[in-house]
């Protein structure tokens, strides 16, 4: 097994202006599982790419410092040596992938076969690998066909393959859904049980705390706090660097209020919150939620968050529509601003994305949500010309997208991508943001470029070159670059994934000012505490087909939807649903049932 020790590390990329790391010393034990946070930019990634030896052999800059591997100094033994001994799994899946492989068997193999292992063996162990992340069936499809998440799979299930000492991954679940999301963090839990040693970054700490012996907290690149997670918890003060787990922020509530003892460890995961709740609190049974329950989130933790300075109304909490989430935005009337009638959608591959989709949007937030490969990104596909339906009828803002071109939709309709790179092309932030105003003739482009980049906290990076920034920041600039072109329909895919806690308000913030000016924004999440807190609509599908529709309130509370999408509820859902409170949707709405 391999440990690693870091000593006095700073490090600045060849074009960089400032230090990626500034004199980081830590050690990761052999067999600890280290959890890696913070907000974006931070210097987590770079973090990681010095284990594998990235940095410098790859990624070259001025480093002082040592990196100690195992007993290798891996600032100079090399990728190769390294690869022996370090598993690394990248945010971003297209980073991983071969491209030159036919089937995903062969895409996960790909490793194995270099190291000169039989036919037999080779298959055995990628099918044994891609089980194990909860893919098999995909074995013998093309991964160019594959959605995001199901790539992200594919390339953790590469480098298990390889059986590496020390594991890191970086950001791994930006891309699935719920169930991907656990099949992966049960990976890693299992892989440290057996005593490798594994770090991973993420801004999901509900699912990683509970599984980290120590968090490491970055920001501007140092090391500000390396502690077990509850320690961590406990410093309110670093609650504007992390998303804080809805776990934490109920006991923190519970505490608060005096109804847990303040001496008693922060709650970590569900288990921990219903036991904490049987032990000291009398439940509430009544039918009515807490007023203001499902708006007003903080740090991109569940709705109506509270405890500490990092309440909503501490840091700019989304405009106030009241109970939206039991009261649907009315259509305006006249024609809707999305109408899907019968939609099918079959793609060349043979594959069967959408199966008869009747559906009418218009005005509000609808988050659409469900598995990977459930048909969401070949939906919004739709609205803007990008695929048009095999069957049936969409018509957008009064257009049938059969009858018209994408650039004459893209006035109306502004898709952000789900990964970045798909979008972005120029050189700055500026030019990237400026690029669609510029084609649809947008008046005043230049005050339309200000005003995208500082709704989007960008202003300090409009000059940088948008491929210098991490990959959090570079969604915020896609977004920016729709916003310019002032759509009346907005479609995000994914806005929340590998987010920070500013980020997550910073979408969220805009999301609610875009449903204040009557906009119509549709939103694929697998984020339930974002669409809970800001969604009027969900629409949930499975296997291309709407399984159901309604408030977040109705979705996420009926079991029998959560359980098919293969969605979690929200943490709070959940935890009231333990406790026979069945009609809970956010930490505040269940501090309130509680006595």
């Amino acid at each position: 097994m391999t440990g690693v020790v870091v000593d006095g590390v700073t490090f600045r990329y060849r074009d960089g202006d400032e230090p990626a790391l500034r004199d980081v010393s830590c050690t990761v034990e052999e067999g600890s599982f280290v959890g890696v946070t913070g907000p974006a930019d931070a210097g987590k990634t770079t973090f990681c790419r010095l284990l594998p030896g990235f940095v410098p052999s790859f990624f070259s800059g001025e480093l002082a410092g040592t990196v100690t591997v195992g007993d290798r100094d891996a600032t100079t033994a090399g990728i190769a040596a390294l690869g022996e001994r370090v598993g690394y799994v990248f945010e971003n899946p297209f980073d991983q992938l071969t491209g030159a492989a036919t089937t995903v068997m062969e895409e996960v193999a790909f490793g194995l076969e270099q190291r000169g292992i039989s036919p037999d063996r080779l298959r055995s162990r990628a099918r044994d690998e891609l089980a194990r992340v909860g893919v098999a069936d995909l074995a013998d499809r093309d991964p160019q066909t594959l959605s995001g998440g199901q790539l992200q799979r594919v390339a953790v299930a590469s480098v298990l393959a390889l059986d590496p000492d020390l594991l890191v991954l970086d950001e791994p679940t930006a891309e699935l859904d719920p169930d991907g999301t656990e099949a992966v963090f049960d990976v890693a839990s299992r892989l440290h049980a057996d005593g490798y040693t594994v770090v991973v970054v993420s801004q999901d700490l509900q699912r990683l705390a509970p599984r980290a012996d120590r968090l490491f907290v970055f920001d501007d690149g140092r090391l500000v706090r390396d502690a077990p997670p509850r320690e961590v918890f406990a410093d309110r003060s670093l609650d504007d660097r992390l998303r804080v787990p809805p776990t934490v922020r109920l006991g923190r509530g519970l505490r608060d209020r005096g109804v847990v003892p303040t001496d008693r460890p922060l709650p970590l995961s569900v288990d921990d919150s219903v036991a904490e709740i049987d032990q000291y609190a009398n439940v509430t049974v009544e039918t009515t939620p807490s007023a203001g329950a499902e708006r007003g989130t903080a740090n991109g933790g569940e709705p109506g968050d509270v405890g500490g300075p990092t309440d909503a109304t501490d840091v700019g909490s989304p405009i106030d529509t009241g109970d939206a989430a039991d009261s649907p935005r009315p259509t305006d009337a006249g024609e809707p601003a999305v109408r899907l009638d019968g939609v099918r959608h079959v793609y060349e591959s043979g594959v069967e994305a959408l199966r008869g989709v009747d559906l009418t949007l218009d005005g509000g937030c609808v988050a659409l949500i469900g598995p990977n490969g459930a048909g969401k990104t070949t939906l919004v596909k739709h609205l803007n010309g990008l695929l048009t339906p095999t069957a049936g009828r969409a018509v957008v803002c009064g257009t049938n997208t059969r009858e018209t071109r994408v650039a004459e939709l893209a006035a109306d309709v502004g898709l952000v991508f789900q990964n970045p790179d798909d979008q972005l092309f120029r050189s700055t932030v500026a030019d990237e943001v400026r690029f669609g105003p510029e084609n649809v003739g947008v008046p005043d482009r230049e005050a339309a470029v200000d005003t995208a980049l500082a709704r989007l906290g960008l202003d300090g990076v409009r000059d940088t070159d948008t491929y210098e920034l991490g990959r959090a920041v570079r969604k915020r600039v896609a977004l920016a670059s729709v916003l310019a072109m002032d759509p009346s329909v907005v479609v995000l895919d994914e806005p929340t994934a590998g987010q920070d806690a500013a980020g997550v308000d910073t979408v969220g913030d805009v999301v609610s000012a875009l449903v204040a000016d009557g906009r119509l924004v549709v939103v694929i999440t697998h984020d339930v505490a974002f669409a809970a807190d800001y969604a009027d609509r969900v629409v949930a599908l499975v296997a291309g087909r709407v399984l159901a529709d309604g408030t977040p309130r109705e979705v996420f509370t009926d079991e029998s939807v959560t359980d098919e999408v293969g969605v979690a509820a929200p943490v709070a859902t959940r935890i009231g649903a333990r406790v026979d409170l069945h009609d809970v949707v956010g930490v505040d709405d269940l501090l309130g049932r509680l006595r």
